[in-house]
């Protein structure tokens, strides 16, 4: 616990990683083409996604870097993001 009495609760998106990315809106593709051009991304540098959730930012993101990490919270969220991620790889 902080000083403030503050501490976070590990339950708090416990059995959601599944769900959420068909709950949420997915990002539009056209975001990845923006930044590309607005960021002149080369694909030579790296990302940082904190609180990545299931990884759908940091996969569509991840053809603009080098490498690409993603960090959340949730420990279903990273096992969420790890299965997508090996879905995709084939």
């Amino acid at each position: 616990m902080r000083k403030d009495g503050w501490t976070w609760d590990e339950t708090l998106y416990e059995g959601s990683a599944t769900y959420y990315a068909q709950g949420r809106m997915p990002y539009p593709p056209a975001i990845a083409d923006t930044l590309r051009t607005q960021l002149q991304l080369d694909s030579t540098g790296r990302l940082l996604d904190v609180g990545c959730g299931p990884g759908s930012l940091t996969m569509l993101l991840a053809p603009l870097f080098a490498e690409t990490i993603g960090i959340d919270a949730d420990e279903g969220m990273i096992a969420e993001a790890k299965r997508r991620d090996e879905r995709a790889a084939g």
